[in-house]
């Protein structure tokens, strides 16, 4: 089988009243990108279900066993009226309705703690925990309503998300993505990824892209989607030895900064050694645990955190002293080294990450400017080194930014350790 065609649809009257915009087109199209795939157009459709079925009719027309089309659908799997999803692909396919236990479940939740009024709106809420009959779930960790992967016809396939990005993003990449590497192989070209760390995608475009000859020359293709802390940089060529090349250019001209996967790399690198991790966070409020405790299996190397917001916390619970906080302030090279000795101390663990710092938009001071961070890194046995970071986003942005990198400082260290 060959490599499908990719159609990304985004559904919103705000998206073509121009009143929003869509970003989940490009994000999508950049994470299919970094498996391999490429997408042919994308389509921004109203809140129309005579337009939304008549574009799927037709992009069902175009797939076949030989020659596979996947169409991406985001939004219209709201509660409301103009939420025509579900309606138009249970047409499409001969299916029905049917309610998706664990959404129902979670709905039903979150309106009985919300009291006797919402239970009242339960019954026109509830159809956005539903499905197609001939559809497979893809569970929503972040919201409520599910998503689905059903088949429009034999070779064309539709895969349908909330529009909400949170909610779309997390679904994507926790069980939209399995489906498509499991269902098919990329086109005959070869590739692979890395992360740089702490770099803007503009600066490496002018530092490192523009100056490769291979890229310039239509060799091989890259694509850089920017997360939050990091890049993660995939580059496709016809030919192994130009994607190698490009993968051992960038490691020589980044160094330290440019990893694999941290977030695979460092679990197996905590199992490997039978080492310990917990956390000693401020300003992160616990995002940093958050990281280690999404994946599976991470209770056999992660122990715990400690949410130290409050001086009298780091104090009591962390052994920071009175005197440190009072001399230095509890952003700080000192505190955030006695935050980790503290953390490794109280919850026995090999290594332990802190964090404090100014998240905004208020608290900065002419020496410390909002964006400050320091986060510690504690190994048993050695000297905790402290890293002062600066990061001038939002506060959401600055947060996430800051916990990812703390993992790839861990992750840095232990492997310069080794």
């Amino acid at each position: 089988m060959k490599s499908p065609r990719f159609v990304v649809v985004s559904t919103g009257s705000e998206l073509t009243a121009g009143r929003s915009q869509d970003t989940n087109s490009s994000w999508i199209a950049n994470e299919l990108f970094g498996l391999g795939f490429s997408v042919e157009k994308f389509l921004v459709l109203p809140d129309s279900p005579e337009r939304i079925a008549s574009e799927l009719r037709s992009l069902a027309k175009e797939g076949d066993q030989e020659n596979p089309l996947v169409v991406i659908m985001t939004g219209g799997l709201g509660p409301t009226e103009d939420d025509y999803t579900l309606q138009v692909v249970c047409e499409l396919t001969d299916s029905s309705p049917v309610e998706d236990p664990t959404a129902l479940d979670r709905l039903k939740a979150i309106y009985r703690l919300r009291g006797r009024l919402f239970e009242e709106n339960l019954k026109t809420a509830i159809r956005q925990v539903s499905i197609p009959s001939k559809s497979e779930v893809l569970p929503n960790s972040v919201g409520i309503a599910p998503g689905f992967w059903v088949e429009l016809s034999p070779g064309s396939h539709l895969g349908c998300m909330p529009g909400v990005p949170k909610e779309m993003t997390a679904m994507f990449s926790s069980h939209l993505a399995p489906v498509l590497k499991q269902m098919f192989r990329p086109g005959e070209l070869h590739s692979d990824f890395l992360f740089v760390w702490g770099m803007s995608e503009s600066t490496f475009q002018q530092e490192f892209i523009q100056g490769i000859p291979a890229l310039q020359e239509g060799k091989a293709i890259w694509g850089v989607a920017a997360k939050r802390g990091f890049l993660r940089v995939t580059y496709q060529s016809a030919k192994p030895e130009v994607v190698s090349e490009l993968i051992r250019a960038t490691r020589e001209k980044y160094g330290e900064i440019c990893t694999g996967d941290v977030f695979e790399e460092l679990p197996k690198l905590l199992l490997e050694r039978k080492l310990t991790v917990g956390t000693a966070e401020s300003c992160t409020g616990g995002l940093t645990a958050k990281l280690f405790t999404d994946r599976p299996g991470s209770s056999e190397y992660f122990l715990g955190a400690i949410v130290s917001y409050a001086n009298e916390v780091k104090v009591r619970q962390l052994g920071v002293r009175k005197n440190t906080l009072d001399t230095y302030g509890a952003v700080s090279r000192e505190a955030a080294e006695e935050m980790a000795d503290g953390a490794a101390k109280a919850l026995e663990t090999d290594l332990a990450i802190s964090i404090t710092g100014i998240a905004g938009p208020g608290g900065g001071t002419p020496t410390k400017k909002v964006g400050t961070v320091f986060i510690g890194i504690h190994v048993r046995g050695k000297s905790t080194i402290v890293h002062e970071l600066y990061f001038p986003f939002k506060r959401d942005l600055f947060r996430d930014a800051t916990a990812t990198t703390s993992l790839y400082l861990l992750y840095n260290r232990l492997r310069n350790d080794a």
